[in-house]
């Protein structure tokens, strides 16, 4: 009973209270109240609205090359591609998925088709972002600088640069073959995330527009784009005031096409924040007539009648990997770390079917059309146990 009377002290308190204030509930006065609740939230909700990011159009006279969803990878992680077994009707095998990384060391696109080359999967690992690293003076007070590549191993925020790939399409709007480009065979859309300073200011309330647009449209952060053709002819080289230098890779040190001229001083100063790069950063591109030549652990050119050559991978024209063997790695590495994404290795040609491991005794893998290879194709294996065909 004590409890009773307690609770109708605190009713009546309340009730008082509302009495005192001149207020009744009333339909309208419980609408006001909702109203006035509700007002910062509905605040919020319109500041996102209008900041939020308009989407820019898309290069004139081009159609983004990728594979439409959903990605053939979606499965990856399915237990049916834990055990791998000797190819048979019931167990073929075959091309789950290709991937080509345009930009080294970011994010990757996926393709259901891709043409091949001496240097590779066609429009794989062109570009590279590199940091200018100066070394300490010598004893004569010489001070040294060069361009240096710069990979996810240094910087892991490489991996959050999403990349598109937009090639030339006479359907496509505003195709005009004397346009940028389509002279330049399409551009790649680079974007990264970066969030503005969010300071007491009408600029800084603006900013956390933007901030709160990108979260309730899905992104962590807003969203920061730019382009660069892809392969620029001569006259573009020379108006954009592209430069070739040279830029170490590893121990090669190529020439290549900078055209760090193409990303406006505002946005790289955002890069540089966004991926933790403190010198000057810059992109460049490989030289279409002076790749870099493989000269280890690859095929002599008198076997195989042309000089292996490479853009800015590693150390190879071609990443393959079979996913039950990243199945197999996953089941030995502690649980906290599985299951492992077949991306984090970053191949461009993905098998299914063979037994763990058994891509490391393959020597020589031929696709049987000519120039291209495509999802789902079949794996087959010469009489020698050697050569393997994909048809």
């Amino acid at each position: 009973m004590a409890r009773t009377n307690a609770l109708d002290d605190v009713l009546n308190s309340v009730q008082k209270t509302w009495h005192a204030v001149c207020l009744r509930a009333t339909p309208l006065a419980l609408l006001i109240t909702t109203l006035a609740l509700l007002f910062p939230f509905m605040s919020l909700y319109f500041l996102a609205l209008s900041q939020r990011e308009q989407p820019t159009a898309p290069p004139a006279g081009c159609r983004k090359l990728n594979k439409s969803s959903p990605s053939n990878l979606s499965d990856q992680f399915s237990k049916k591609y834990d055990n791998g077994a000797e190819s048979s009707a019931s167990n073929p095998w075959k091309v789950k998925a290709l991937m080509v990384y345009p930009l080294k060391s970011c994010a990757g696109v996926e393709l259901d088709t891709a043409e091949v080359g001496h240097r590779g999967l066609k429009y794989d690992r062109q570009f590279t972002f590199a940091q200018q690293v100066t070394g300490l003076p010598t004893l004569e007070g010489k001070v040294k600088s060069q361009w240096t590549f710069i990979t996810l191993r240094q910087f892991p925020r490489l991996a959050r640069v999403e990349v598109e790939l937009w090639v030339p399409d006479p359907e496509a709007p505003g195709y005009d073959k004397d346009g940028e480009w389509v002279k330049s065979d399409g551009c790649i859309v680079a974007r990264f995330p970066f969030s503005p300073d969010t300071e007491l200011s009408v600029a800084g309330i603006r900013n956390y527009g933007r901030i709160l647009a990108a979260k309730l449209g899905g992104k962590s952060e807003p969203m920061v784009e730019f382009r660069i053709p892809f392969n620029p002819k001569k006259d573009r080289i020379t108006t954009s005031g592209y430069r070739k230098e040279p830029v170490k890779i590893f121990d090669d040190v190529p020439v290549a096409l900078n055209m760090g001229c193409e990303i406006i001083e505002e946005t790289t100063s955002k890069l540089k924040y966004t991926l933790g790069v403190s010198n000057p950063l810059t992109i460049f591109r490989i030289d279409p007539d002076a790749p870099r030549s493989v000269l280890h652990n690859a095929p002599k050119k008198d076997d195989v009648g042309f000089q292996t050559s490479i853009g800015m991978q590693d150390a190879h024209p071609v990443q393959i990997q079979n996913l039950a063997s990243i199945h197999d790695v996953s089941s030995r590495v502690p649980a906290r770390f599985r299951p492992l994404n077949i991306l984090r290795y970053r191949p461009n040609i993905i098998f299914i079917g063979p037994p763990a491991f058994n891509e490391d005794s393959w020597k020589t893998v031929t696709p049987l059309e000519e120039g291209f290879i495509s999802v789902g194709d079949k794996v087959e294996v010469l009489a020698t146990g050697e050569h393997y065909f994909i048809e």
